[in-house]
């Protein structure tokens, strides 16, 4: 049974696109939406890990989301954008095909998530939105992630950091 504190909360959400399918993360988790740019790879990391990139002095990691969720990879185009999140571990750069926009769902616009097979590999699910007549998939994101994944990242993300200490 799910946890009711999981299901996505009426609210603001950051639509964007991953293949033809459009996701929505609930705004107040979005630090900022950046151009594609430069990533630094960082050898022996996961695959779903492209790498890191300077953020105002700052180095924080950057994932490719369609790898994380388990799609195939694409070449860049002028719409491939980076959705910097705020985690428990710093912020971490989430690469995604294309923004969209940003909409308001009420109460009755969310459906719960539907079984779909594995729901612990689906837990970062929480809900789906109805806008117009699609369908957006309300995920958060740093659930996506275990405890060993974010424990990997928040190595890169602190590791300028601890070199300057």
């Amino acid at each position: 049974m799910s946890d009711v504190s999981m299901k996505a909360k009426p609210g603001q959400y950051l639509t964007f696109q991953l293949m033809a399918e459009q996701y929505g993360v609930a705004i107040e988790t979005v630090r900022e939406i950046n151009q594609f740019g430069e990533i630094t790879p960082v050898p022996r990391t996961p695959d779903y890990v492209k790498g890191v990139m300077n953020l105002r002095g700052k180095i924080i990691p950057v994932v490719n989301l369609r790898i994380k969720f388990g799609m195939s990879s694409q070449d860049t185009t002028r719409d491939t954008c980076i959705i910097v999140i705020d985690t428990e571990i710093g912020q971490v750069g989430m690469i995604v095909d294309s923004v969209k926009e940003v909409v308001d769902l009420q109460e009755n616009q969310i459906e719960p998530s539907p079984v779909l097979g594995n729901e612990h590999a689906m837990s970062f699910v929480r809900g789906m939105g109805k806008v117009d007549n699609k369908v957006v998939i309300l995920v958060d994101i740093v659930s996506a992630f275990n405890q060993d994944q974010m424990g990997q990242m928040a190595q890169f993300s602190h590791h300028d950091e601890a070199k300057a200490a």
